[in-house]
């Protein structure tokens, strides 16, 4: 699986790498950018038309409603538009939903005048996802995102109530398991034994050749987001900061190894997949398996991911550095040689 004794030739640096990468929030299947795309000039009926198709697969409906909902942060009211249209009423009020969501996460944070006008927005994001729910009961798609409006309103009770619909509709859902995790973090309330215990069942009951165990970086990277910021509010300076956080070692990255080479061994194509690359290539390059770390950053061509590089830095910089210091080239595929120009 992960390609030891490696020999690099002279390996791409971090900055040549930044203008290469592309950010994955807009999808990484070709179909789904490029619907995106359209909607962002306008053609608000191409998102319509996907949605229709992912009725049947719970993890498509949830990926393309995340992606189309911040594709059309600057086109809300065409979308609300889309019902008179005659466009299916569910579909409509999940993607609204996600584009209010997105809508509330462009928002700027700080002050308490800011953070009311997000809990505004996410408060208007609340009423076309629980039309949706009402209109589709077995769909899991807008509890998956009620969770998250319920963690970024700091709201206890519909957390619980949101995270416990999807569960028993899509119980291996990668989006509502993602934001579980994180709504469970201690800088949320949480506690770090409710946290790791929630990723950990994610990962020991995930479906086979699935990438769901990669929730359980997503844990550390969290663990170690909420230290960094303690340290940093306590006064000390970055050096510290960096040198008491260290790396991931013993047990943790061991049982991390564990899930990782068993998705790899047997992966079914998911939606998810550059993301679970990203969460255990973060992990092992924090943990310094650089094998480990290079195998899996290989395999995200040339998408970033906000989770989990932006915990700890801009994200496409993050991305880029650990690719450079891995000798990763995004610009080729997956075991491919440099071409003589890269060189």
């Amino acid at each position: 699986m992960w390609r030891f004794g490696w020999k690099p030739t002279r390996a791409p640096r971090g900055a040549d790498l930044e203008g290469v990468l592309v950010s994955s929030s807009l999808g990484t299947d070709p179909l789904l950018r490029a619907g995106c795309r359209a909607v962002r000039e306008g053609d608000v009926e191409v998102g319509s038309s996907l949605l229709l198709e992912t009725r049947d697969d719970p993890e498509a409906r949830a990926y393309q409603a995340e992606a189309l909902g911040r594709a059309a942060v600057e086109r809300i009211d065409e979308v609300a538009a889309l019902v008179d249209a005659g466009a299916d009423r569910a579909d409509t009020m999940l993607w609204l939903g996600h584009t209010l969501i997105a809508r509330a996460m462009s928002l700027p944070g700080g002050g308490p005048a800011e953070r009311k006008a997000v809990e505004a927005a996410l408060h208007e994001a609340r009423v076309p996802l629980e039309e949706a729910a009402r209109i589709h009961p077995e769909d899991a798609a807008p509890w998956s995102a009620l969770q998250t409006v319920a963690m970024g309103l700091g709201d206890r009770e519909e957390r619980e109530r949101a995270w416990n619909e999807v569960a028993n509709r899509t119980p291996h859902l990668f989006s509502a398991h993602m934001t579980r995790v994180r709504a469970l973090a201690p800088s949320r309330g949480g506690s770090a034994e409710e946290m790791f215990a929630a990723a950990g069942a994610a990962a020991d009951t995930a479906p086979e050749g699935g990438p769901l165990p990669s929730v359980l970086a997503l844990a550390h990277a969290e663990f170690l987001r909420g230290e960094r910021r303690r340290l940093v509010d306590e006064g000390n300076s970055a050096y510290i900061v960096s040198m008491s956080l260290g790396r991931l070692h013993g047990d943790a990255i061991g049982e991390l190894f564990r899930l990782a080479r068993t998705w790899a061994q047997a992966p079914v194509p998911h939606v998810r997949d550059v993301q679970a690359h990203h969460l255990f290539g973060w992990a092992f390059h924090r943990a310094g398996e650089k094998d480990a770390a290079r195998w899996h950053l290989e395999r995200v061509g040339r998408f970033s991911t906000e989770i989990p590089w932006s915990f700890f830095g801009t994200a496409r910089t993050e991305v880029a550095q650990a690719m450079a210091d891995l000798g990763v080239d995004p610009r080729r595929g997956p075991g491919e040689e440099p071409e003589p120009d890269q060189r």
